[in-house]
């Protein structure tokens, strides 16, 4: 039986087996198949010594319950084999760090991955350098391949009956390849953000259960980080997509939030920065139990008047100078005060192509529908945004649409719905409802909408068929609920494998 080591056991077997050819794969093992078996015997003959490194759960992006089997099951699956040596769980996503520690003669690698071109996240040149880097070789194998993704969507199928239906509905307008040209589109387009930032501080504490001298919740402090909101998180997506993004923003020029634009902002993006010394940056405080990242609760530093005391004259002749240069504007309303009276003028007169979306939240409940605004071509909104400018409580979403749509019969719609999926809406009023994909190991759900929003406003603009876009824009959103707050953007090669293997 093959012996299962450490990582920092790695650097040590090439002493160990100094008179030995050492030889290394790398992979996921998710699910264990017969040509993994073909390709780690044709491996150990280029050697003495067999090293296979795993891929750990939280590095596996290939979709929808993925992996189908832990990291524990995986190693203890090559362990068994009796010509494997040794097996180790790796630490990250690739395997560059293993080949620096173990430093092998051979790094092995499939049939499939002879043409580098085609390994989409690109972390095969990586692996090659890291191998030259220790004086060794990168050989491939010449064996049939089979596909873990193939099986597991045939006999271990994650989904229920009606995502099964979406995503046969979805394989016979869309493939891979044809995914992957849309993506290479969105970078002909060029988007300005209009907007609110917003500065998500996430505070990570320890609760330690319910004071002794009154009936509240006592939580140690652990740390905090400062994530990109609103507009901000927005922006940081399009550029993740590859567009040419312009974001005007208004703040209150303050240090901490300077210093989250130099951190936290794409340096693709070109700012336009609307500076007022007394005016508030919405800022929203939430606090965290750092064991399962659920939030305790959440104060926000917002003033929805403060414009009462500033003038939006330079951010309106702004859009009435500049709009037109833009394939896209998107209109990011969070209900803060800015989207009101003469701004709203400004924005009704822009020709170009207008995306909005209008939010609400704890802090302007009831005071801000999407009917205020009188121009846009795509509208995304939540089924309770939807329900506050329709004056609906209670209808179901078929009614809900008929009557966006009423409100602007020129546009096309989506209304979010949560984890039920999510409906798009032509000009024609045809329904397209698609349901979500990604529901495990939800993180955290703050910025899903905006996600969808950034994508979808692409598709849109591209006329990309209809019933593609609530697909495309679930997927997206679902590996957003992956990410804490936005730490992050949903990255573009992740986006590529899980459509790419859900549609295998």
């Amino acid at each position: 039986m093959a012996k299962k080591i450490l990582y920092n056991d790695l650097s040590s077997l090439k002493a160990k087996h100094s008179e030995s050819k050492i030889v290394h794969c790398h992979g996921t093992f998710d699910l264990f198949h017969f040509g993994h078996l073909l390709h780690l015997r044709s491996a150990k003959k280029f050697g003495d010594i067999l090293v296979v490194t795993v891929t750990p759960d939280e590095f596996v992006n290939k979709g929808p319950g993925r992996p189908r089997y832990s990291s524990a099951q995986r190693v203890e699956i090559l362990s068994s084999i009796d010509f494997v040596d040794y097996v180790c769980l790796n630490n990250s996503a690739t395997a560059v760090n293993p080949i620096l520690e173990l430093r092998p003669d051979f790094y092995v690698k499939g049939p499939d991955y002879i043409d580098q071109e085609k390994d989409i996240t690109g972390k095969i040149f990586e692996e090659e350098a890291a191998i030259k880097h220790v004086s060794g070789s990168m050989v491939f194998t010449e064996d049939d391949t089979m596909s873990s993704t193939e099986l597991i969507n045939s006999y271990f199928n994650p989904f229920d009956l009606n995502q099964i239906n979406a995503i046969e509905s979805i394989k016979k307008l869309l493939n891979p390849s044809s995914f992957e040209k849309i993506l290479q589109e969105f970078s002909n387009l060029n988007v300005l953000v209009i907007g609110e930032p917003i500065v998500d501080t996430y505070i990570f504490c320890k609760a330690e259960g319910v004071s002794s001298k009154s009936p509240s919740i006592s939580a140690r402090y652990l740390y905090q980080e400062d994530y990109a909101g609103g507009t901000l998180a927005i922006a940081n997506h399009l550029a993740a997509l590859n567009c040419k993004v312009s974001l005007a923003i208004p703040n209150g020029n303050e240090a901490y939030f300077n210093k989250l634009l130099d951190t936290s902002l794409d340096k693709k993006i070109k700012l336009y920065d609307f500076k007022y010394n007394d005016f508030i940056t919405p800022r929203k405080s939430r606090y965290l139990s750092h064991f399962k990242q659920q939030k305790i609760f959440e104060i926000t530093n917002i003033s929805n008047n403060m414009w009462a005391n500033n003038s939006v004259n330079e951010i309106c002749e702004f859009i009435r100078s500049e709009a037109s240069n833009f394939d896209i504007v998107l209109i990011a309303d969070f209900g803060h005060g800015l989207f009101e009276g003469k701004l709203l003028e400004s924005l009704s007169s822009i020709k170009t192509f207008v995306a909005l979306n209008v939010q609400t939240n704890s802090s302007n409940f009831g005071f801000n529908p999407f009917t205020k605004h009188k121009r846009y071509d795509y509208l995304s909104i939540d089924e309770n945004e939807c329900r506050i400018g329709t004056h609906d409580r209670l209808s179901d979403v078929e009614v809900l649409a008929e009557k966006i749509v009423q409100n602007n019969l020129q546009s096309t719609h989506s209304i979010t719905l949560g984890t039920a999926g999510s409906l798009y809406l032509n000009k024609s009023q045809d329904r397209f409802y698609c349901p979500t994909f990604i529901k495990d190991s939800t993180i955290d759900t703050t910025g899903a909408g905006d996600a969808y929003l950034a994508i979808t406003t692409l598709l849109v603009k591209l006329n990309v068929d209809e019933k593609i876009i609530p697909f495309i824009g679930n997927c997206f959103a679902g590996l957003k609920t992956k990410i804490i707050g936005n730490k992050s953007s949903v990255n573009k090669i992740d986006l590529i494998r899980t459509v790419s293997h859900m549609l295998k």
